[in-house]
């Protein structure tokens, strides 16, 4: 069998690679210079700089695969015991994040009343947003139902803005959280479900990356992959032929038994509009939030108060220059950084205030250091590095109708022997979502077009 995979980000490799392993001719086309996507890392005078995501939590059949057949199984590195440490900044101060029902009851964060608003939760009912398979509450709706309105703003406020860079009024619970929603239906009450599990109702797993970075994992699979792989060449355009598909690009035209498509969701759709219209339009509806990454590096003394923990999310109506948080990498993964320095990784912009992504490097930098200032004290010096990258269209955000958007897409799918769509933009952002989705494509072509 032959496939072409368009897009070499994390998904598209993935794809590629466990095409390639069962026997498949692959090509894997990438507009960029580079495979990798975001998911990149640089290296400078012994510091690793993640360009975007720093790694992936270690609870993905479909990614333990992947590394086995990488050789990388034994490759992992796991989080320093600093992970569990999280912070959010609320009035300028620094409070522990709070990880299970008595921490909720002990925090700063919430006033009396509104820890007493917490305990509603153990009495409100299941799914009072309406039920059903197309109910798409938003991730704010959900909370404010169920634990106040304060808990928005001052606890799943900041994970949503670290980890999808949005706006939790805007966010669909079931595409973007589905295990908020899994546990209100399978326990009920999020405070009971915090207490049966454990781990404050967080995902299983534990923060991993490789020795080389998060980045270490493409340049693996593009290796693998070898002279199959082809940058700097877009897709034009996606035919239907007797038997199979092209795929055109600047320099030409790819024939293939079958078609990966895991390139951006704006990029998917001018693919699909003359074969499948919905998904085309589907795609075409689902909305990108901007984001600039500053990391900066710092002498040991360079703060009064040395950062430690895993790192600080901003609490909703927090003025920090457009700063959704900052991951202390110094701290979370030390080989990552100059031994006695602080390596740090800012993330600005996002839905949350879209237009901080864009202003100028020295800006940028201003701000970060005015951010890191007011958490850890003024900076008695400059910092030894500061790199920032820009990601203009850096993360799919699962707005509401998400889910009809995906059906729409897998619809078209059972239409079309021999395409699969994946890739962050429909069911799951994070490095480890991609392996799986990535997997799962690789999986559906092969079953239709009878294998390799």
């Amino acid at each position: 069998m032959r496939a072409v995979v368009v897009g070499a980000g994390v998904s598209g490799l993935a794809a590629a690679t466990f095409l390639q392993v069962a026997g498949a001719d692959v090509r894997v086309i990438e507009a960029s210079d580079a495979p990798g996507g975001n998911v990149r890392t640089d290296r400078d005078g012994g510091r690793q700089l993640d360009r975007a995501a720093n790694g992936w939590l270690d609870s993905e059949p479909a990614m333990d695969r992947l590394l086995q057949l990488l050789g990388l199984q034994d490759a992992p590195i796991r989080a320093g015991g600093a992970y569990s440490t999280r912070w959010i900044v609320h009035r300028g101060a620094l409070h522990p994040a709070p990880m299970s029902p008595p921490a909720l009851l002990r925090s700063r964060l919430l006033p009396w009343w509104a820890k007493l608003r917490l305990l509603g939760d153990l009495f409100a009912p299941r799914g009072a947003s309406g039920g059903g398979p197309d109910a798409d509450e938003s991730v704010g709706d959900f909370v404010r139902r169920r634990l106040g309105a304060l808990a928005v703003d001052r606890l799943v406020g900041p994970m949503v803005a670290g980890i999808h860079a949005g706006d939790p009024d805007l966010l669909s619970l079931r595409s973007a959280f589905p295990r908020m929603f899994e546990l209100e239906r399978d326990h009920r009450s999020l405070l009971l479900a915090m207490l049966r599990i454990g781990r404050g109702g967080a995902p299983a797993g534990h923060l991993v990356t490789l020795p080389g970075g998060a980045g270490a994992l493409g340049e693996a699979m593009a290796a693998r992959i070898g002279d199959g792989l082809r940058c700097g060449q877009p897709a034009t355009a996606l035919e239907r032929r007797r038997g199979g598909w092209r795929v055109h690009t600047a320099d030409g035209a790819e024939d293939a038994d079958a078609v990966v498509l895991a390139c951006p969701a704006w990029a998917q759709a001018p693919l699909l509009r003359g074969i499948e219209p919905e998904a085309a339009a589907a795609l075409s509806e689902i909305p990108y939030a901007p984001l600039a990454v500053v990391v900066s590096a710092w002498a040991g003394d360079a703060f009064p108060t040395p950062p430690r923990g895993f790192g600080a999310l901003v609490a909703r109506g927090e003025v920090q220059g457009g700063v959704l948080g900052t991951v202390f990498t110094s701290s979370v993964f030390p080989h990552q950084a100059l031994p006695g320095e602080h390596l740090l990784r800012s993330i600005i912009g996002g839905a949350i205030d879209p237009e901080a992504a864009a202003v100028p490097d020295a800006e940028l930098a201003g701000r970060v250091r005015a951010h890191l200032g007011a958490l850890l004290g003024a900076p008695r010096a400059d910092p030894d590095l500061v790199r920032v990258y820009r990601h203009p269209r850096g993360v799919p955000r699962y707005t509401a109708g998400h889910l009809q958007r995906v059906r729409a897409c897998r619809s078209a799918e059972a239409r079309q022997p021999g395409l699969a769509l994946c890739g962050n933009p429909l069911e799951g952002i994070g490095v480890k979502d991609c392996a799986r989705a990535g997997e799962l494509a690789a999986r559906r072509v092969l079953r239709e077009r009878g294998g390799a």
